[in-house]
């Protein structure tokens, strides 16, 4: 089908209360409407009264003709960042159809979300414009123009994507390449609203800064934002720290109290270490995501909006297929899931960079003259060490050292669990190869993708070496 979309022209589409014949979207209905129908938006919640007198002339003035309304529900007309959370889902609707989008009409933030959905949706989408009689040359007609803008031209999303990367970012936190993508996709899920998010990844990796990032990038960037680490509290702490309580509701209990989810009404929750929840909170939070209402202890129902980001470092489809976590529940969580690679994974060169911005901003933030050097010999001790604590360990590793060094560390000061240490095992090179491949394996849990693309080989190779060895996954 060949759709047209467009907003109706609050001003320009009315003259003295009535429907104006000259108006952009009765003008482009007059001249070029060639479609199957017209999606005619409206920034309104519900019965806007503008959109229903122009459909109303329309259909009057071409009743074969197909228009319906669509309502966006746009609070603040001026905000690109709230019309393209509502807009690009709408248009992804609608991917199978070839879609004409009539820029003239809305307001300026609306043209600039039609151009940013044409260059980065990848949608079918074609853009025009229209030039108002009295500017053409025969003065006698409008002008339809086709507004013709390159996808393969250097990105104006690209270049919108790089000034807005940091946005939201802690500074004690860094972005290193490897995981720029990551937070773009960040950027794209923040901008679709009510899309709850699913972010795995190993401790120490920077999880809750992610989360942050997205709900700073959002509609709701001016609400709260609250976390809670589930895995701290027991069931009946969990419940009444999620969902409040009223007075009475148990001893000690002696005024209301509201949740954290009333608490991030209109904002954003994360719930950390969402893989360690019990059966029974499962069960009360598939309630809450399916139902958008809370249910305070000994209280009634509230019906509540908010943005719910969940975050592990565990497999939660093992889990599932355990029986240990619920597959309803699983599927709430990840309608978008990030997966953020731990420092083993993205490389030397980003180690490198997250252990230079570390000891730049150490020095800030511990107050010190001048910035740590390091040593050729302990650089390399720091590059290959496995930082099972990741990100976090490093960060402690870099702060220590400015606490017992002034201004250069060798490798004789690095904390010892840090430096290789002489061994009386075999030496050669399978021994060596075949304890890598071992406690590779179980630094990473048995996971044999994640094992083949630290080490650098592809997964046959690793699956060929572990027979060669007789190593089994641990």
């Amino acid at each position: 089908m060949k759709l047209l979309i467009s907003w109706h022209a609050y001003q320009h589409d009315f003259i003295d209360g009535q429907v104006k014949e000259s108006g952009p979207t009765l003008s482009f209905h007059n001249h070029f409407y060639k479609h199957d129908e017209h999606i005619l938006l409206s920034a309104e919640k519900e019965d806007d009264l503008r959109a229903l007198h122009i459909r109303t002339a329309l259909l009057k003035k071409y009743p074969e003709r197909k228009i319906s309304i669509r309502y966006m529900d746009i609070h603040d007309p001026i905000n690109h960042a709230e019309i393209q959370s509502k807009t690009n889902p709408f248009l992804a609707e609608l991917k199978d159809h070839d879609l004409d989008i009539f820029v003239s009409p809305g307001t300026p933030a609306m043209q600039v979300v039609w151009y940013l959905a044409h260059m980065s949706l990848n949608l079918k989408t074609t853009l025009y414009q229209t030039r108002p009689a009295q500017y053409t040359p025969k003065k006698d007609r409008p002008e339809l123009i086709k507004i013709n803008m390159e996808r393969s031209a250097i990105g104006l999303t690209a270049l919108y994507h790089q000034q807005d990367i940091k946005k939201g970012t802690s500074e004690n936190y860094f972005i290193t390449p490897s995981i720029e993508k990551i937070y773009e996709n960040a950027r794209k899920v923040a901008l679709t609203d009510e899309v709850s998010v699913l972010i795995l990844g190993d401790s120490g990796t920077g999880k809750e800064n992610l989360a942050r990032y997205i709900h700073s990038n959002s509609i709701r960037a001016d609400k709260v934002y609250v976390t809670i680490n589930c895995s701290a509290f027991s069931d009946n702490l969990l419940e009444s720290r999620l969902f409040g309580y009223k007075k009475g509701a148990f001893t000690g209990a002696d005024k209301d109290s509201i949740g954290l989810f009333e608490e991030a009404h209109e904002g954003t929750i994360l719930l950390d270490e969402i893989g360690d929840v019990s059966p029974y909170m499962q069960q009360a939070l598939l309630r809450v995501l399916q139902e958008k209402e809370i249910m305070p202890l000994a209280g009634k129902a509230k019906k509540i909006d908010v943005r719910v980001i969940a975050a592990t470092n565990q497999n939660l489809v093992k889990r599932c297929e355990e029986g240990s976590f619920r597959w309803d529940l699983y599927y709430r969580l990840s309608v978008v899931e990030l997966d953020i690679p731990n420092v083993m994974q993205r490389g030397k060169q980003d180690l490198k960079a997250l252990i230079d911005f570390f000891l730049t901003l150490k020095k800030k933030q511990l107050k010190k003259q001048r910035k740590l050097t390091l040593s050729k010999d302990a650089l390399e001790i720091l590059l290959n060490y496995p930082y099972p604590g990741n990100v976090r360990e490093l960060e402690n590793i870099i702060s220590r050292l400015y606490v017992f060094n002034d201004d250069h560390v060798t490798a004789e000061v690095l904390p010892k669990r840090l430096r290789p240490h002489p061994t009386s095992l075999p030496m050669n090179i399978e021994y060596i190869e075949k304890e890598h491949i071992k406690k590779t394996l179980i630094h990473f849990k048995g996971n044999k993708r994640q094992t083949a693309l630290a080490i650098g080989w592809t997964i046959n190779t690793l699956n060929a070496k572990m027979e060669k060895y007789a190593l089994s996954i641990p």
